[in-house]
């Protein structure tokens, strides 16, 4: 086998398909469970006017403590805070080199001790204290890593899954990989999860996907998309989980034809040479539906697990110990091809990737 050398890498998450995917999942009560409503109380975002309120491209959103809205704008580079209410407060970062500046802003992290994580292009973290001003910045091991999902651990450190290419004995080799860092020195504490395989169109990439979120409190949930169980592990600061939730043992499984784009799910090309030609291609996609294709921790502790496939809007609450509490169906004043949305202690925000307009982040509320 030829000495391949990489060019470059990109990556991307794709929450639709290019072209418009098929249905395939329906509402599946369970009998007696409860079904909540959840719909926009309030938006951010505005076609003309206030710089503030004008959105370039939403990159990642969160709620911090008080139910602040903040978003990080992928096009302007910044972090913009609001208040409960929905009005401006401050922003900090824009596009560019130097201190506290990004080129590609990705994903938006906010720990217990008021630390703020902004995961930049190429695996760069880059960290601001809570009033925004510039801390410092760090790499993440592997080539042209890639943040898919981070989420807050403790007051100092944090969990990221995220996708790289690493040296191998064949050349490069395609991981995922979710570790916990230290905010500050970005060393590794914890390898919760890691999986390898080689940059060609017949690997199995499917085994490499997982969703997972945080309670920001020391637990960690994760789920394997791949499984054939509905379940969710649970862990620490060690690599070995806690415990085991199966879930939903009634529910059942579909299949999808491999052409089927899954809104909700990383999208990855990648891009190498054997030293006379080049080749692009990208990592084939999870099959199985419907699967859980987000997780999220509200103020109770109860796991929000979203159903995956079209439209995004179905997600089931569930106890700390795996009872099922209730269905929750979520609208938008738009029809939404795609609902995105954010759980977490602090509140809930939604977002409609292909709005016909402008970008708009909802505040979510019963």
């Amino acid at each position: 086998m030829k000495f391949r050398y990489l060019i470059f890498l990109m990556v991307g998450i794709l929450s639709l398909a290019c072209e418009k995917a098929t249905t395939i999942n329906e509402p599946t009560t369970e009998e007696s469970i409860p079904i909540d409503t959840l719909t926009a109380v309030d938006s951010i975002g505005i076609l003309m006017g206030d710089s503030c309120y004008t959105l370039g491209a939403i990159a990642d959103y969160t709620m911090f403590p008080g139910s602040n809205p903040v978003i990080l704008d992928r096009i302007k580079g910044t972090v913009s805070l609001y208040d409960s209410s929905g009005v401006f407060l401050s922003n900090f970062g824009g596009i560019g080199e130097g201190p506290g500046e990004f080129q590609g802003p990705m994903s938006l992290v906010r720990l217990s001790s008021g630390i703020i994580l902004v995961m930049d292009r190429f695996a760069k973290v880059v960290s601001f204290d809570s009033e925004g001003q510039y801390l410092n910045s760090w790499t993440m091991e592997g080539l042209g890593g890639f943040s898919i999902e981070s989420m807050p651990f403790d007051d100092s450190t944090f969990v990221s899954y995220s996708f790289s290419m690493r040296q191998n004995d064949n050349g490069y080799g395609i991981n995922f990989i979710m570790n916990r860092y230290h905010v500050i020195t970005g060393e590794i504490l914890t390898e919760y999860f890691n999986w390898s395989g080689e940059p060609r169109p017949s690997t199995d990439f499917t085994p490499g996907y997982i969703v997972a979120a945080s309670d920001g409190m020391g637990r960690v949930y994760l789920s394997r998309i791949q499984s054939e169980n509905w379940m969710i592990e649970v862990y620490g600061a060690d690599a070995e989980p806690l415990d085991t939730i199966y879930l939903f043992p009634e529910r059942e499984r579909l299949t999808a034809p491999d052409s089927v784009m899954i809104p909700g799910i990383v999208y990855i090309t990648y891009a190498f040479s054997d030293g006379e030609t080049h080749q692009r291609e990208s990592v084939n996609m999870p099959e199985a539906h419907p699967f859980i294709s987000a997780l999220g921790v509200d103020d109770s502790g109860n796991i929000w697990c979203r159903r995956g496939g079209l439209p995004g809007n179905m997600w089931d609450v569930v106890s700390p110990e795996g009872e099922q509490l209730r269905e929750v169906f979520v609208t938008l004043p738009d029809s939404a091809y795609y609902i995105d949305m954010d759980v977490n202690p602090y509140g809930i925000l939604a977002f409609d990737l292909m709005t016909e307009d402008y970008h708009k982040l909802y505040v979510m509320g019963r």
